[in-house]
């Protein structure tokens, strides 16, 4: 009788519409093998897994195509996922060769490590509801769908009538001098920047993206948390990030890349902060270096998780090497790429410091300041557990002007928007040195911060200033000439007249004498000032002197050819 009554009762429940499952256990996890043998995908045949852009990227900068860039085994994930019905393919890397996988399987762990090309294998996610694999992912990319695609430039009317009118961008735009890059007219066109952010909720329909959308420079996205969602769907903390560097809202918002090409990649979940994020953050950027992307913006980081399959990060941890998505932000950068990560917000909290993936090495770690150019206090701390300083730049991050997801004009504090703010900024200063690799422009940035000389963990090297950078980039081997500039920005004097001050150093083989002399359109007076001779060095000061603005000049690009000791440097300075 008790057996009918239960019996009754299920087929009730089922009439009703109610499923009934037994003992699942959804959950997400990541695999690592030991190699990539039975790979289909060869090193002499790029094309088969690379785009052209990504090939000729390479090719350009003389950076190998090697085993890290193959597919992962395709005939290893074929045996994973077959140990249950209910696995499938979330996402894979070639770099660190492994997938996440979805299974409702309490025992897969197990199983999976006892395959014997496996190397390690973890539950990254436990999941409280069933989920199904998407039939279709939603995915785009405009340049792969029509490859005959044509990205516009339209003329833009602030530098058709000489500069253009930030709006309320104007601090956190002139506060790295950002504009004189501006002013002599890169604007990052033809560079190409990936955004991985948690949604970018209405960028296809908002005005401050208009000129991004009709110039068909909005080339694609993706969204590796939800596929089949939109990532235009919902969450804004994307949308604010992009304002702050492909926005183009004349007297409103002006970002600080107006004519870059943006692809756009969701790969953070906003319900929750768990570890299967870094996997997804990993996805993204390999999806970026398929794509040749120079540069990538990632207002991303990760130190604590919501679950306890987990543990958090401890600050040994901060090396580099721990975190996935870290590992895969160095391999980025071996592979040409610039990924300018936020620092964090935990300055004043209690964990303190920077988080992944800002630990990893060779990238640009962004802290943020207020508008007067003091820190902030929630910017994060370095340096990492393995002494690199940290963070490598700072831009505004406190009362940041972004458009949020309604398409309002609005303020916001993070160095999440410290971040897109220098990345932007990156971005030109590649356009205008193509021929530079992305160390060196990396290297450029880092020397031009106003910290270099007295850097700190909080600052690390400080401010960059982008002209600065722009001239070390013009005259890398300068500084071993010894030829040195107190300012890049001169001093405006009573009369109207701007000056700087070279300071000139050479060894004792010169006999104590230098040649210095300077070349420019304008009339520039240079005066020598003192002469102090060492043992073995010299060191001569000389004072530069520029004419004023003419009539009607709201600013001026001044090139200063020099040249000294026999050597020819040439640099710019800007003068409003």
């Amino acid at each position: 009788m008790k057996q009918n009554t239960v019996r009754c009762m299920v087929l009730s429940l089922l009439f009703l519409g109610v499923s009934i499952v037994f003992a699942q256990t959804p959950a997400k996890y990541w695999v690592q093998f030991k190699d990539k043998q039975g790979t289909a995908y060869r090193i002499d045949k790029p094309e088969e897994f690379l785009s052209p852009r990504a090939i000729m990227f390479r090719q350009l900068n003389n950076i190998p195509i090697d085993e890290l860039d193959l597919p992962v085994s395709e005939v290893y994930v074929r045996q994973v996922l077959s140990l249950d019905s209910s696995n499938w393919q979330c996402t894979r890397s070639k770099w660190l060769n492994g997938i996440v996988f979805y299974s409702e399987d309490a025992d897969i762990l197990e199983k999976v490590r006892a395959l014997p090309f496996v190397e390690e294998a973890e539950c990254v996610i436990k999941m409280d509801t069933v989920e199904r694999q998407p039939v279709v992912a939603f995915y785009y990319d405009k340049m792969q769908d029509n490859p005959n695609l044509k990205v516009t430039h339209t003329l833009l009317d602030d530098v058709a009538a000489g500069d253009f009118d930030y709006g309320r961008a104007s601090v956190q735009v002139k506060m790295n001098n950002a504009h004189w890059l501006h002013r002599m007219g890169y604007h990052g066109e033809g560079m190409q920047m990936m955004i991985l952010d948690g949604g970018f909720e209405h960028v296809d329909t908002i005005s401050f993206f208009s000129r991004l959308r009709d110039d068909q420079r909005l080339l694609g996205g993706c969204n590796v948390v939800e596929p089949g969602v939109s990532h235009f769907e919902k969450h804004n903390h994307g949308t604010m990030v992009l304002s702050c560097i492909a926005s183009y809202a004349p007297g409103k918002l002006v970002g600080t890349a107006p004519m870059v090409q943006v692809y756009l990649c969701q790969t953070e979940d906003s319900r929750s902060e768990t570890k299967v994020e870094e996997d997804f953050w990993v996805s993204g950027v390999e999806w970026a270096d398929y794509l040749g992307c120079q540069v990538l913006n990632s207002s991303l980081g990760y130190t604590r998780f919501d679950d306890t399959i987990a543990q958090p990060r401890a600050y040994e941890d901060l090396n580099g090497k721990v975190s996935r998505a870290s590992r895969a932000a160095t391999i980025a950068a071996s592979k040409g790429m610039i990924i300018c990560n936020s620092a964090g917000n935990e300055g004043s909290a209690k964990w303190h410091y920077i988080g992944t993936p800002a630990d990893a090495k060779d990238i640009l770690t962004v802290g943020a300041v207020m508008a007067n150019g003091s820190p902030a206090p929630f910017s994060s701390f370095g340096p990492t557990a393995d002494g690199r300083l940290k963070p490598d730049a700072c831009a505004v991050g406190m009362m940041a002007a972004v458009c949020n997801g309604k398409g309002k004009n609005s303020f916001a504090a993070g160095t999440s928007f410290a971040s897109p703010i220098l990345a932007g900024m990156v971005a030109c200063l590649w356009q205008a040195f193509p021929e530079k690799s992305n160390f060196e422009i990396m290297d450029a940035v880092r020397k031009s911060g106003s910290a270099l000389d007295h850097s700190d963990n909080q600052m690390g090297y400080g401010i960059a200033d982008f002209l600065k950078a722009y001239n070390i980039l013009r005259n890398q081997s300068y500084a071993d000439a010894g030829v040195y500039f107190s300012d890049y920005a001169p001093e405006k004097l009573k009369n109207g007249k701007w000056q700087t001050m070279a300071t000139v150093y050479y060894s004792a083989p010169n006999n104590g004498s230098l040649n210095f002399s300077v070349k420019s359109g304008n009339k520039l007076k240079v005066k020598r000032i003192s002469h102090v001779a060492a043992r073995d060095a010299h060191v001569v000061f000389y004072r530069i002197t520029f004419p004023p603005l003419k009539k009607g000049e709201k600013y001026r690009v001044e090139e200063m050819n020099v040249q000294c000791g026999g050597k020819p440097f040439s640099f710019v300075f800007g003068l409003e």
